[in-house]
Parts: C-alpha cells; structure tokens; sequence
C-alpha cells in the first residue's frame, strides 16, 4: 500500500505588529505629509482607536480637511459620520473621513479610512467652523451635534435643531446636563412620571416635593 499524501500546510499569516493592527502605506503616508504641512497637529496611534486619527484645533480645522480631501497621495472624498463627544474637559467633534475614490488600481486602496478630530477646549462657548462645503453628508450631522451639545458650527447654511424642538432647553447629551432631564422637559413633553421620579427632581431644584401641586397630566401613581 503506497503511503498517504500528507494534507498541504496552509501558509502562515504574517504577524501583526505588536500592539495590533497596521495601517496601509498610503495612509501613514498621509499622515505624515499633514503632519510635516501643519506641525501642530498631533495624530493618534491607529491600534489605540481602531482607526488612525489626526487632531486639530478649530482655527486649523479647515485647513487641515482641505488638504486631506484634495491631496494627491490618498483623497479622503466622503465623510461617513460626525459624532460629538463631551470629554468634560473639553468638547470633541469627529470626522470619520474614506477614499471611495476609482483612480487606483489596486481595490485594497478603496475604503481606507482617517478620523479628523477637532478639539474645542472652550466649554462655555464650543464653536468650530463647519465642513460642510467640503463635504455635504455632514448637513444634518453637523446640526444634530449642535442640537445635543450645543457645539456651533460656522459657516452652517441652516444651524438649527434637527431632532429636538426648537423650544428645547439644553443640550441633552452634554455630561452637565441632567440624567433624568429637567422638570420643565418633564412638563412640556407631557412625561409620565412616578412619585419617586418627581420627588428626585424636584429635590435636585432645591424644592419641596408637593404630591398635590407638583403632578405633570399623566403623573402615575
């Protein structure tokens, strides 16, 4: 009897470097051209995040995405999403910015991805200026981050509200704001409410709790 074929050894993957993943060439090479054309700007270690990230002020926030969507070595020409974040030191505003582009040959180049971040450290006043001439997805994410944390964006054609009423007072997801909404939230959205809840906020206003007075319409008991 002839002896069994062994089964072929798959090839071995190449390890990943230490600490995870690898970003492509061209988006380190990216990187590093915005960072020799703009020195203060800092980037953040792609394996820390999940995705490689650049972070700018607001003064340098335009200048900046202007470059990463016109340059030559990788275009970044959609913008996925914007999301606010409180920090609660300082607000952030983050671009998750992809080349889509079809003028590369190699497929693996479609996709790739970098993470603008504008950080604002005044939180009396958080403003940046809007992208949206760059990029026109970011319309409504840039008005729903100023609904919910209040952040400007100038330069937006239409700033306003998108998911709140325009009588909305606050920015709900600021870390400020209160956990169970105010009592004139409460109020006006026709809430229904238990005891408990009312008694928590009206003792966080500093007031007696009043179980006579103080029931919203469909106050439950």
């Amino acid at each position: 009897m002839g002896k069994k074929a062994k089964p072929p050894v798959p090839p071995k993957e190449a390890p990943e470097p230490e600490g995870g993943k690898s970003w492509s060439q061209p988006v380190e090479g990216l990187i590093t051209l915005v960072k020799e054309k703009f020195p203060g700007v800092k980037s953040l270690d792609g394996r820390m995040v999940n995705e490689p990230a650049l972070l700018v002020g607001p003064s340098e926030a335009v200048k900046v995405a202007e470059f990463l969507k016109n340059n030559d070595t990788l275009p970044m020409n959609f913008c996925t999403a914007v999301t606010g974040i409180d920090k609660v030191d300082r607000y952030e505003v983050v671009y998750n910015l992809h080349h889509l582009g079809s003028e590369y040959k190699d497929p693996g180049l479609e996709f790739e991805r970098i993470a603008l971040c504008v950080v604002i450290e005044d939180r009396e006043n958080p403003s940046t200026h809007s992208l949206i001439q760059l990029w026109r997805s970011v319309d409504f994410q840039e008005r729903e981050v100023f609904d919910l944390l209040g952040i400007k964006f100038e330069g937006h054609p239409d700033l306003r509200r998108v998911l709140l009423d325009d009588d909305f007072k606050g920015h709900p997801l600021r870390k400020d704001y209160p956990l169970m909404g105010t009592w004139e939230d409460m109020v006006a959205m026709d809430a229904v409410l238990d005891e408990n809840q009312v008694r928590t906020m009206k003792e966080a206003l500093g007031e007696p709790f009043d179980p006579l007075k103080d029931v919203p319409p469909n106050f439950k008991r």
